[in-house]
């Protein structure tokens, strides 16, 4: 009686404030257990963890931290979820509740660094108060998200993803309250928000690493730390880029890739701390220290975060590098088991305290190897102010990046040969159908080769390269669409189509939909600041081999001017709008069903979306030269002889003549150079 009384008090406490938990740690175990059974049957508005979603963490706890820490661990997540819920704002409930489940597949992202995007002078930053000011620019545009790349707190180093304080805003943005300002004045327009979660490493200005160099060596539990340093072999793989191999204690060898062989050596980092030497795990640079997800209360920190920017609005989480989460010794440290353990409990935790929310994935890996970062697609019943909803997702994550379909489609852009694309088409496994997606030409990264055979690499690489900058010796690219399609405008419009039509939620990368070129001195800028910091950073600083990373080339400023100017004639932005405006205004071109077609010219690019009784004939020249295209007849047309007929093209609103061929099952056509033509057909009713 006496345990379930200080549940009871420590419940009623809970809604207000968890720290009160820490006086009762005589009995924590016993207690928390006690809290779990007694909330349940306090007066909320709606249960805390729905049936389903409580059953799945509990499975997913057990595989990574062991069936004795169950009960205890699952608590603690109750508690946080619980204090989630009862600060969640009245407005995201109600979306939380209107929302439909796959919300996201009508969405088009357009992503944008908030210091960069719309500046006034390329001299100084923006903040988020000037962003609200290009709002109305996004507004004309047509775009529905605005993924705003890392703004939480951070020395940059990294372009943002060297996070310092993961629930705090950069001073040099405004501030929280500047933000709170944009996403309530970005909402009023209509828009979502989408955001990073930095969850596989921090920057080593955290203050977990800040306290252990201060010597509190217990803080290094929160990193992937050991205290000596393996040998290693390191050596470069025709498949997998430059690869070091480390001998363990155990005899095991931990073949791993080094994402950035141009900056560091290994994957370690020595510090020093209290005359006693450590080896610290980063995955990407030396100043980004993984952290250790074994350790419950890196868990329980990362759920706060998550809790803490859904309440503020955020509609979708793009969870950075979340293939690398797990190192267990004697694997690849890529894709493991717990890995996806670990994603199925952030994903059932944001589910449950967050359902307008969802997750995407960056994974940069084969589709094969994506498709499990869906998890499994199953029904559950939550309520939600009172009412019982439905809801069908996916277990771990609801969207993901598909990275082979960005070099496959930039090697038929090179070639003028559709082979390339279909290729990867071929390898692209069925997702789960409230599943989706996401496609992309650029993003800040570089044009990664890593998913391409040599050939298709070799293609890339030496007709980009000279237009950008090498990355990851060989491995990738540097450089902005526009440059790479040699600054013409039809050429940009036709790659832009192939992005609108298919299937999955575009993103279109800032700046790209106005021409925007390379910019080489926002990379020496950025150089010289990585170096000025290590510099200044004399006792266990970072090693590097460079600073200099390719990839600043596609980032920087982009005016105010330059962006509302092209509103008024830049033919790029013309195109890219009035493609963003037909695909909104027709769901099979977000929804339909994807159907390859066969082509007498390669160059010729054709497929249909489907859906229902509607069916679009999408049709893309690859080349700079006049076609008359031969193309396989689209299935359950409703021509039955040989004729000539009109179609209307999506996109013009002009009828378009098209040989329809009965006998030889073929639709033929005229096709000026790179040209793009969306053509409605009639189909037969589905049956």
């Amino acid at each position: 009686m006496k345990k379930k009384y200080i549940a009871l008090t420590l419940a009623s406490a809970l809604l207000f404030n968890t720290a009160i938990l820490p006086v009762f740690s005589a009995e924590t175990d016993t207690v928390k257990g006690e809290i779990h059974n007694v909330v349940k049957t306090l007066p909320f508005s709606e249960e805390v963890i729905p049936a389903q979603l409580e059953k799945e963490l509990k499975e997913e706890i057990k595989k990574v931290y062991g069936e004795e820490r169950v009960e205890e661990i699952y608590s603690h997540i109750f508690q946080i979820a619980l204090k989630a819920k009862k600060q969640r704002p009245e407005a995201l409930k109600k979306d939380d509740l209107n929302r439909s489940s796959d919300w996201f597949k009508d969405e088009i992202i357009y992503m944008f660094y908030a210091d960069q995007f719309g500046v006034y002078t390329t001299g100084k930053a923006n903040t988020f108060k000037d962003t609200v000011a290009m709002l109305d620019y996004l507004k004309t545009l047509g775009v529905t998200t605005l993924y705003i790349l890392p703004f939480a707190d951070s020395p940059m180093a990294d372009a943002g993803f060297d996070v310092k304080d993961p629930r705090n805003v950069r001073s040099d943005l405004g501030g929280m309250q500047e933000f709170q300002e944009f996403i309530t004045a970005a909402r009023n327009k209509g828009f979502k928000i989408k955001a990073d979660l930095v969850l596989n490493h921090f920057s080593d200005q955290h203050e977990w690493f800040q306290k252990a160099l201060k010597g509190d060596t217990d803080k290094l539990d929160y990193f992937v730390t050991r205290d000596e340093m393996p040998e290693f072999t390191k050596y470069q793989d025709e498949k997998l880029g430059t690869v070091v191999e480390y001998k363990e204690q155990t005899g095991e060898t931990s073949k791993r890739r080094l994402i950035f062989p141009e900056q560091t050596d290994s994957h370690y980092r020595k510090v020093t701390i209290n005359n006693k030497d450590y080896y610290l795990y980063h995955t990407f640079y030396p100043f980004q220290l993984d952290i250790n997800w074994e350790n419950p209360e890196v868990l329980y920190y990362n759920l706060e975060t998550i809790a803490y920017w859904a309440n503020l609005g955020v509609d979708i989480f793009r969870m950075d590098a979340i293939p690398y989460l797990i190192k267990d010794k004697g694997t690849n440290a890529e894709n493991q088991p717990k890995t996806h353990s670990i994603i199925s409990i952030l994903s059932d935790f944001l589910q449950a305290t967050a359902p307008r929310s969802v997750i995407q994935a960056e994974a940069c890996q084969m589709p094969n190897k994506i498709l499990p970062y869906f998890g499994k697609e199953r029904t559950y019943k939550e309520e939600i102010l009172g009412e019982e909803k439905e809801i069908t997702r996916t277990s771990e994550v609801q969207i993901a990046y598909h990275f082979p379909y960005m070099p496959a489609i930039w090697a038929s852009l090179i070639t003028e040969d559709n082979k390339y694309f279909w290729q990867a088409h071929r390898q692209t496994p069925a997702i789960p159908d409230s599943a989706s997606w996401a496609i992309f030409l650029r993003v800040h990264d570089e044009l990664t080769l890593e998913m391409c055979n040599k050939k298709i690499r070799e293609i890339i690489y030496e007709n980009l390269e000279p237009k950008g900058a090498e990355f990851r010796k060989g491995f990738g690219v540097s450089g902005r669409m526009a440059n790479f399609l040699d600054n013409n405008p039809d050429r940009i419009g036709m790659a832009f189509s192939i992005l609108m039509s298919m299937p999955g939620v575009p993103i279109i990368y800032y700046g790209d939909e106005i021409g925007i070129q390379n910019n080489f001195y926002n990379a020496r800028k950025f150089a010289r600041l990585r170096e000025l910091k290590q510099k200044n950073n004399s006792k266990n600083k970072a090693k590097m081999l460079s600073y200099f990373d390719s990839r600043d080339i596609n980032r920087g400023a982009v005016s105010k001017r330059a962006l509302y100017t092209a509103t008024k004639d830049n033919r790029i932005f013309k195109k890219v709008q009035k493609l963003i405006r037909v695909r909104k205004q027709n769901p099979v071109l977000s929804r339909g069903e994807f159907s390859p077609l066969k082509t007498k010219h390669k160059e010729v690019f054709s497929y249909t979306r489907t859906l229902g009784e509607e069916k679009v004939l999408i049709i893309n020249n690859l080349s700079n030269k006049r076609v008359y295209s031969e193309i396989d007849l689209p299935a359950s047309t409703i021509w039955k002889a040989d004729k000539e007929v009109m179609l209307q093209d999506l996109l013009t609103n002009k009828k378009i003549k098209v040989h329809v061929s009965i006998t030889n099952k073929k639709v033929s056509l005229r096709l000026k150079p790179y040209d793009t033509l969306w053509l409605k057909i009639e189909s037969k009713p589905s049956t």
